[in-house]
């Protein structure tokens, strides 16, 4: 209540009820929220918070940063107990960011009872998965040491031929707690993934009439044997936190991860005069990116009359080096509508290979003031130095860069006596932007300021929160997905966003919870190098979102133990290129799910886009456009013993 932004959590509880298997489907009922926004795609989770992409840098993990620079890995929801959705810009606290928010994800954390699951899905497109989580005390009855060890293995197709969905990771932790005022856990985890690539279909015979008919929804325009997306990555780091006395509490986030992926695909670029033959490239990819992060602050709580001040100071740090090598190969064409395959692709000419070292240091400090019992004022300030070297190992060039940058944050909220808290905020982002453009040219520092105005209503002894705010982001040195060369981005001058939400989480009886949430979005290239984009959205960002969703548990009678949920998602209309030429358009979705608990065994069926509506998820220009996620059901068998 007291904090003057808009902040959503997924519940491990809501996690577990809504059967969800990406951090995509964990977020899609929250406000503002767009997911899997390039349709289709088992590589990444696409996210889209306030219209802004907060898919490379606004991924959290433990509150610290989790990929740097790149869309490069991908977290399963089996490895996490809970995720926290900041909306606006959170550059202070959290680093360097896109002012549209952030995701964080909360790794699993050793349980302090026993616990022992087993976890069995079959489902759609051959869908085979195996999951155990086990955890507890560990040789001590004072919960001095605890452990837990999850893993997931996973066998699947997907609604595209020749596109798999394979997984398996494994993910130990152990806490140590000698006393009560010291927490120490540490945590690994070493996943795989064996996948494939979103497709680019062009607009005509997607959103728009082909005299052809309607490209099918599961169409492959690769080459069998050739199209392929392997990933290895792993983690290892620690949470520490240590109470001094009764006003100051210091803690430590440390954490070395590695992401290493290649892959080749044919990709479609555009139908030829007859409307069915695709023109066709090869691309081939491959990344290596190590990141090391920590974060170090201390808390400090002091009382003065009425005046009641917690203060929070840290400083955190993070450096990377990531390696990227990509190829390019004009390819046979292929006939979309009744593809044929085996066609030779030619060698790749490698066009693209940077190396790029970066090093991020932040200072930050935060006072939380509390007056009396109704005011509540929020100072936030931090510093960023940045050092970015790019090498380009085919020109041989080098560029240094060392922005750096003061953001703020500056808060006001008053609390009534009937549970509402009106709030107003002023809030800046910084993010140094380490991705280079097709022609290996560094990017600059993109910067951002809100301000946001709401109100936040819980009623005394209620479980239910109400939250509605009005926003206004204005963001420089945008990145925008380039219409000209796949996989890559431009930036353009200044985009500003524009826009309000309701949102509502709670219960309605203790055996019926709900999430209820409406978000309308106006945004603009306010500034631009390219005339045709001036005054226009850009694309990918919806102008309405909303959902509804529910949830009932049987708690006495003949019924007892079945749960029924059902949920409705609604995404409005997008830009379909910057030029707004095409548009893609709105679609409503519908999900829904049973259970049954019985004894220490539950059953479960779900099921997403419950009419298998065919829709077209994404397009950012006339060549390419991916559909959205096909019907999906999945069964589940999960056993506690």
């Amino acid at each position: 209540m007291e904090i003057p932004q808009s902040v959503s959590v997924v519940t491990e509880d809501q996690l577990t009820s809504r059967n969800v298997q990406t951090v995509g489907e964990a977020i899609r009922y929250t406000g503002s929220v767009d997911v899997d926004t390039y349709g289709m795609e088992t590589r990444y989770d696409w996210i889209n918070i306030r219209g802004f992409d907060q898919s490379t840098y606004g991924l959290y993990r433990d509150n610290s940063r989790w990929q740097s620079g790149n869309v490069s890995g991908q977290i399963d929801p089996y490895m996490i107990q809970e995720v926290d959705i900041v909306k606006g810009p959170s550059s202070v606290l959290y680093g360097q960011n896109q002012p549209g928010g952030l995701v964080n994800l909360v790794t699993k954390r050793p349980p302090s009872r026993a616990l022992r699951e087993l976890v069995l899905n079959y489902g759609s497109f051959n869908r085979r998965q195996v999951a155990a989580d086990f955890g507890g005390p560990l040789g001590t009855d004072d919960n001095t040491f605890r452990y837990r060890l999850t893993g997931l293995y996973r066998r699947s197709d997907t609604q595209v031929k020749f596109v798999p969905d394979n997984r398996w990771f494994i993910a130990p932790a152990l806490t140590w707690t000698p006393s009560s005022q010291t927490t120490w856990t540490v945590l690994g985890d070493y996943q795989k993934d064996d996948t494939g690539w979103s497709q680019f279909l062009p607009s005509q015979g997607t959103i728009t009439a082909n005299p052809n008919g309607r490209i099918p929804r599961d169409v492959f325009v690769g080459e069998p044997g050739y199209d392929f997306f392997h990933r290895t990555q792993w983690s290892g780091g620690s949470l520490f936190e240590h109470r001094l006395n009764e006003t100051w509490t210091v803690r430590n986030t440390l954490r070395y991860s590695s992401i290493k992926y290649n892959g080749n695909t044919v990709f479609g670029g555009g139908l030829q005069d007859d409307l069915r033959t695709l023109n066709r490239f090869g691309f081939g990819n491959s990344l290596d990116l190590p990141l090391f992060t920590m974060d170090t602050n201390a808390s400090m709580r002091a009382k003065s009359g009425m005046v009641d001040h917690s203060v929070l100071f840290g400083v955190d740090y993070s450096k990377s080096r990531s390696t990227i090598v990509s190829g390019f190969a004009f390819a046979p064409s292929i006939d979309v509508y009744h593809p044929v395959y085996g066609a030779a692709v030619p060698d790749l000419f490698t066009y693209f290979n940077t190396r790029q070292p970066t090093s991020l240091l932040g200072l930050y400090l935060q006072d939380h003031v509390k007056i009396g019992t109704r005011w509540v004022v929020t100072l936030a300030g931090r510093h960023d130095s940045t050092d970015i070297t790019t090498d380009n190992r085919i020109a041989k060039t080098s560029i240094k860069q060392s922005p750096n940058k003061f953001t703020h944050r500056e808060g006001l909220t008053y609390l009534s006596e009937i549970g509402l808290a009106p709030y107003v905020s002023y809030s800046t982002s910084f993010l140094p932007v380490t991705d280079v453009s097709f022609s290996g040219q560094p990017f600059k520092p993109t910067e951002g300021k809100q301000i946001e105005g709401g109100l936040k209503f819980q009623p005394k002894g209620s479980n239910s929160f109400l939250t509605a705010d009005v926003f206004q982001i204005t963001q420089t040195n945008v990145s925008v997905p380039d219409p000209d060369h796949a996989f890559f981005s431009l930036q353009q001058g200044e985009i500003r966003s524009r826009g309000y939400e309701v949102e509502a989480v709670g219960n309605l009886v203790s055996t019926l919870n709900f999430n209820a949430a409406y978000s309308h979005l106006d945004q603009k290239v306010t500034r631009t190098t390219d005339p045709k984009a001036l005054g226009k959205r850009p694309p990918l960002a919806p102008d309405n979102l909303y959902s509804l969703a529910g949830e009932y548990t049987v708690a006495s009678g003949p019924l007892t133990g079945f749960g029924f949920g059902a949920g409705m998602r609604f995404v409005g209309s997008r830009a379909g290129d910057s030029a707004n030429t095409i548009e893609v358009p709105s679609y409503s979705l519908f999900d829904a799910s049973v259970r049954y608990l019985w004894h220490n065994a539950e059953l479960q069926l779900s099921g997403t886009n419950l009419a298998d509506k065919t829709y077209v998820a994404v397009c950012t220009s006339p060549n390419y456009c991916n559909y959205g996620m096909a019907r999906k059901i999945i069964a589940t068998t999960r056993f506690h013993f």
